[in-house]
């Protein structure tokens, strides 16, 4: 039984996109990495116990 990915939501300190990234691609090493221009982001929230009020506007890194 799954019970779907763990994700962690980020924010680039840089160029202020907001995205998100799956435990599941933890060992990936653009894993918390803005998609847009590659610095590592800032943790926002956690699926587990702080989800953000607006995950939807999170980019998903895994597209």
């Amino acid at each position: 039984m799954s019970w779907g990915v763990f994700w962690m939501f980020y924010r680039c300190p840089k160029c202020g996109k907001m995205f998100k990234s799956g435990l599941d691609t933890i060992t990936e090493r653009a894993f918390g990495r803005c998609p847009e221009c590659g610095t590592e982001g800032t943790l926002v929230a956690e699926s587990g116990k702080t989800y953000p009020p607006d995950p939807e506007r999170y980019a998903d890194t895994a597209l």
